[in-house]
């Protein structure tokens, strides 16, 4: 079956052969009492790579989650994007419970959340906390939310993720993503200075299964001293670590070669999508943005679910996004190792299903929860 369904955008995989020996898995202790030589390592150079003063590695999202809205849940004002990856909404529901200030605002709606840091958050700093990437998988305005928060002392937490290995340097026309994949403050051309945080895993473009935290050294620091998973949980794995750091060593080598194949194949699907949807699938509704993750969206539930059985008939894996409001879609997720005839394989199944009224005899398999995110296949 071919597989349009794995993030891991840039087709970096980590054979054993690749990351080279270590003396154990794991050290036994909790970063807290002591941090592993090569979490050091990676985390200086995740701060480098995304632009920030100083990084902070841990296992996952979620453990980092708990760590930074733990540490600001005691001197910021949270004000949350309301369709927040459901892994940061985790950690802010957390904190809520034992009495920090959270309040949301609605989805991308700078306007809002002007409003809502007008009407004041006390006597706290805001913290406005986003996904890197709107609901339909462009960047947020990141300078936006800064001008919105910096009169106020306060700062900017983005989940990053889906941005961490695509989106870098100088974005243009030819170069829509960039270069050098640093990510969110890098793409918007800001200073390490800058009051954001940074939170992404690693385990989509850089296939890494670690997460890093990113920003002022300062707070950073504070996250790393006395966030409770940094006590009472597991660091990240050495293999994890090695992985990270032959991520690092490939995205210098290759790295802007391999997002120029991965825009050549996201691209070479798009054109195919418009001509499908220009002359077979008239209700056909495709994702916006330039993004490894396309949408495709028909008429009806029922139609949509049927072109994702008959895709998975016909040898392709995607994954089906259950979304509000009894909504869902198809998500094709695009990677650097596909062949370009791979993606004119799955246009030519999708020209041959087209018109189909319903999905195949037997039991439809499973639809992925989106939760009112474009890009949610799991952290």
């Amino acid at each position: 079956m071919i597989d349009f369904a794995s993030a891991l955008y840039l087709g970096m995989s980590h054979p054993a052969a690749q990351l080279g020996s270590y003396a154990a898995l794991t050290t036994g202790t909790p970063a807290a009492l002591a941090v592993s030589p090569l979490a050091g390592t990676l985390a200086a150079q995740a701060a480098a790579l995304q632009g920030c003063e100083a990084g902070l590695v841990g296992p996952s999202t979620l453990h980092l989650s708990l760590d930074l809205f733990d540490r600001l849940g005691r001197t910021h004002a949270l004000v949350a994007d309301d369709t927040l990856y459901p892994v940061m909404r985790w950690g802010l529901e957390r904190v809520r419970g034992l009495g920090a200030p959270v309040t949301l605002f609605r989805h991308a709606d700078l306007a809002d959340l002007a409003r809502q840091l007008r009407q004041g958050t006390g006597t706290r700093p805001p913290a406005v906390v986003t996904d890197g990437t709107r609901r339909e998988g462009a960047p947020v305005a990141l300078r936006r939310y800064l001008a919105l928060v910096r009169e106020r002392g306060g700062l900017v937490v983005a989940d990053h993720t889906q941005l961490l290995g695509l989106a870098g340097t100088q974005p243009g026309p030819g170069r829509p993503w960039g270069s050098g994949g640093g990510g969110l403050l890098r793409y918007a051309g800001l200073a390490p200075a800058e009051p954001v945080l940074l939170l992404a895993s690693w385990a989509k473009a850089f296939g890494a299964p670690l997460a890093t935290l990113c920003g002022p050294a300062a707070l950073v620091g504070d996250i790393a001293r006395d966030g409770p998973t940094q006590a009472h949980c597991s660091a990240a794995s050495q293999a994890a670590l090695l992985a990270g750091l032959n991520a690092l060593a490939r995205n210098r080598r290759d790295g802007d070669a391999l997002r120029a194949a991965l825009l050549e194949r996201v691209r070479r699907l798009r054109r195919g999508l418009r001509w499908l949807a220009q002359h077979r699938l008239p209700d056909l509704q495709v994702s916006v943005p330039l993004h490894p993750m396309q949408q495709l969206r028909l008429g009806s539930a029922g139609r949509t679910r049927a072109l994702h059985a008959g895709l998975r008939a016909a040898g392709f894996r995607t994954a089906l996004l259950r979304q509000a409001e009894g909504r869902c879609a198809v998500a094709v997720v695009v990677r650097a190792s596909h062949a370009p005839q791979e993606i004119d394989g799955l246009l030519a199944a999708l020209a041959l299903l087209a018109g189909q009224p319903a999905a195949p005899r037997g039991r439809a398999p499973p639809a992925y929860r989106e939760s009112l995110h474009v890009q949610d296949c799991g952290r």
